[in-house]
């Protein structure tokens, strides 16, 4: 039994050497400073100091994001097609794009019919709209109401330089207490002349004619979705040349 003791006396000893050479003689013939309790602190708390960036990262991405949705929900407008018998067809979106009352919308919500009338709905009011302009080719439509000193819209003027940044849509759609606003966030992912792609997988329904906005809050072009559910927008660009015709 005592020979046992010795020999188990003797292995844990050899162990704690061979721990001792790890730590402290090892990394001092290696030209390393060796582990200290200290170093083991210093170390943790630098770690903490590059979560607090992290995090003051995302606090400053947020809040630009969240600025750029308030800088852009005021000039967001609902569109509604009413045929001639009251009834409404369908309701899409729209964005003001001057203060005199400049609607702009898709194609797909606008009635060209002379039975037919535009509304233009903006929080609990609702105005009868002119159609001033619609293009086929380019899918957008311009509605005009009769008001003044309306909040709009800032364009993006480099579309394609936007590609692989941040950016959201901004929409409305129906909740239990009534018509409430919406985010969507994703990446630009392609920019192909007047065509925007993104990663947003959105309903058709609720995104189209929505503006899509890029972190610094201009409008990098006017949405809709394709057959697959992702969301693509008209540039700014060719909104520009809509508007200047």
């Amino acid at each position: 039994m005592k020979k046992i003791i010795f020999f188990l006396f003797v292995f844990v000893a050899a162990s704690m050497s061979g721990l001792v050479s790890v730590l402290f003689i090892a990394p001092k013939l290696a030209g390393i400073a060796p582990f200290s309790k200290m170093a083991f602190f210093n170390e943790g708390r630098d770690q903490t100091v590059i979560v607090n960036k992290t995090e003051q990262v995302v606090v400053e991405r947020n809040t630009a994001f969240k600025k750029a949705y308030e800088k852009n929900i005021p000039a967001l407008v609902a569109v509604k097609l009413i045929n001639s018998s009251g009834i409404t067809q369908s309701i899409g979106a729209g964005f003001i794009v001057s203060a005199d009352g400049l609607i702009l919308t898709r194609r797909e919500w606008v009635g060209t019919g002379q039975k037919t009338t535009m509304m233009v709905v903006r929080g609990s009011e609702e105005t009868k709209a002119e159609i001033v302009r619609v293009s086929e080719e380019s899918g957008l439509a311009l509605l005009k109401v009769n008001a003044s000193g309306l909040p709009v819209v800032s364009f993006a003027k480099d579309v394609a330089g936007q590609l692989g940044v941040e950016a959201f849509l901004i929409g409305t759609k129906r909740g239990s207490a009534g018509q409430i606003s919406f985010v969507n966030t994703g990446t630009v992912k392609s920019v192909d002349g007047k065509m925007v792609e993104t990663n947003i997988y959105e309903d058709f329904r609720i995104a189209t004619g929505t503006p899509l906005v890029n972190i610094e809050g201009d409008v990098i072009g006017i949405n809709s979705v394709n057959s697959s559910g992702y969301v693509f927008a008209i540039a700014s660009d060719e909104i520009s040349r809509f508007l200047s015709m």
